[in-house]
């Protein structure tokens, strides 16, 4: 209990700090962005910040970076309570306390923790209850990112997203189903990050999420027979300034991804302009291996089956066990 007071009390003081950072950006985005980053490199004490923020500050260090480009663009054009949220939930739910409470539990019970889940969904087998019973199991766990890829948005979806404050939530879906479900409310969701899929409809959504204030990113989907430009696509995705763009593989087992990541992340130290570029599956997994040493990635279909390991007979589902159960039976670590 003192812990968790100790760790809220960091958490306001942080949260405090930032959020007058991010007003005194629209004075003067630069030299304030490149005071963030210095400072938080001083403080930061765990692995994952550190490699993040080495990275950041590299990046500034160039004063024709691109990247503040993005910045520039984020502070003018997002809302800044939704940059604050999502960010600390991220930034120090999932990779500060998160992080910490994956490493004690893995050395404790000896299996591996995911720092984020994958969930696809569709309305027909969507069912808020399993969902926001899953997402407080991984909190316990210090899981705090979450992610669903829809192929149309549950109705009840939002919902948790509201009940569960502390979490950021990372939304993948077309255009379309965007503009039913979310687009009205989306700036209202501080929590969320809206990912919209490239296309000729996600030309006005992008607009609309723009002047709402909302935070949203763009993606593509590939595969192993596509061959895409990604300077081309990047180029084409900075015109509807999102703050990422995201490269998903379209397999669900998520084999053969390497070679984007790869090339995408050479990408990321030559790039012209602004949009950050991401392949999602070699990101969420390299994350985790500089949180705790050991990959373990946690995608999960819509009925609710874990896909994301080699055993693909495997009958772990977190409708009917619950994950701590699930990370047991299927991410044991194996003694180096």
């Amino acid at each position: 209990m003192e812990q968790k007071a100790t760790q809220n009390n960091a958490k306001s003081i942080i949260e405090a700090y930032v959020g007058k950072k991010l007003e005194a950006m629209r004075d003067n985005p630069d030299r304030e962005s490149r005071n963030l980053v210095d400072l938080a490199l001083g403080l930061s004490a765990g692995r994952f910040q550190k490699h993040f923020l080495s990275i950041a500050h590299s990046m500034l260090e160039d004063e024709n970076s691109p990247y503040y480009a993005l910045i520039h663009d984020a502070i003018k054009n997002v809302g800044t309570a939704n940059i604050l949220k999502f960010g600390m939930n991220i930034g120090y739910n999932s990779f500060t306390a998160g992080a910490k409470t994956i490493r004690n539990l893995e050395k404790e019970r000896g299996y591996n923790i995911p720092w984020i889940i994958t969930f696809y969904v569709d309305s027909e087998s969507f069912s808020k209850d399993a969902y926001s019973k899953v997402i407080k199991q991984g909190v316990r766990l210090g899981i705090y990112t979450y992610v669903f890829f829809c192929s149309e948005i549950p109705e009840k979806l939002t919902e948790i997203f509201d009940e569960e404050s502390e979490c950021a939530f990372i939304l993948f879906s077309d255009a379309e189903n965007i503009e039913i479900g979310l687009l009205e409310q989306a700036s209202e969701i501080k929590n969320l990050m809206l990912c919209v899929r490239y296309s000729d409809s996600a030309i006005e959504a992008c607009e609309r999420l723009r002047i709402s204030k909302a935070l949203y990113s763009i993606w593509y989907e590939y595969s192993s027979e596509s061959s895409l430009m990604y300077d081309e696509l990047l180029n084409t995705a900075d015109e509807l300034h999102p703050v990422l763009t995201f490269f998903v593989n379209a397999e669900k087992n998520y084999s053969g991804y390497n070679d984007v990541y790869n090339d995408i992340y050479k990408l990321r130290d030559s790039r012209t302009t602004a949009s950050a570029p991401m392949e999602f599956t070699g990101t969420c997994i390299m994350v985790d291996e500089i949180i705790s040493d050991d990959s373990c990635l946690a995608v999960f279909n819509e009925s609710g089956k874990l896909i994301s390991v080699d055993d693909s007979e495997n009958e772990c589902n977190f409708r009917n066990q619950t994950l701590a159960e699930i990370f047991e039976k299927c991410y044991p670590k194996v003694a180096k």
